[in-house]
């Protein structure tokens, strides 16, 4: 007996050829990813904000406003980067990530804060902003936002 016919919708004296089970298709991938997620232990993890400033800083080379290396067994996870100047025009800016130099000699001249999204950080490497201005006495500001993840079992 048809689907069809079960409902009462099929025309007297026509009968329908019976058809197999229908074939249903997954995307496997994000299924066994939602139970990795699902039934995987939370690794422990410690919030990570650093609030630094330089007071009247006149340097007119690059100072160190902050500086974060992810300690051995954990993964740094980066979340969002800040940066203030009392006197945008006068203060140059320098941004290292894991080695690598995102930006220098730059002028931001508004208080900017930059997303990145859960950016993994290995072990031993470190994010560095460092400022510089061009001898005008300025207050200059950092903000670091995010986490350590413990690496063990």
């Amino acid at each position: 007996m048809s689907l069809r016919s079960s409902l009462g919708l099929a025309e007297p004296g026509t009968e329908e050829p019976q058809q197999g089970l229908p074939i249903l298709r997954l995307c496997w991938d994000p299924l066994f990813n939602f139970f990795i997620r699902f039934f995987k232990p939370l690794r422990s993890r410690k919030a990570v904000i650093i609030l630094a400033n330089l007071d009247a800083e006149t340097s007119t080379n690059y100072k160190v406003v902050f500086s974060w290396e992810v300690e051995a067994g954990f993964e740094g996870i980066l979340n969002e980067i800040s940066l203030y100047s009392s006197r945008p025009d006068t203060t140059s800016w320098r941004l290292v990530i894991s080695d690598q130099e995102q930006f220098r000699d730059k002028k931001i001249y508004i208080s900017l804060t930059m997303p990145w999204k859960e950016l993994p950080i290995i072990a031993g490497q470190k994010v560095l902003l460092q400022a510089k201005t061009d001898g005008t006495a300025t207050d200059i500001a950092g903000c670091l936002v995010g986490e350590s993840r413990y690496l063990g079992k």
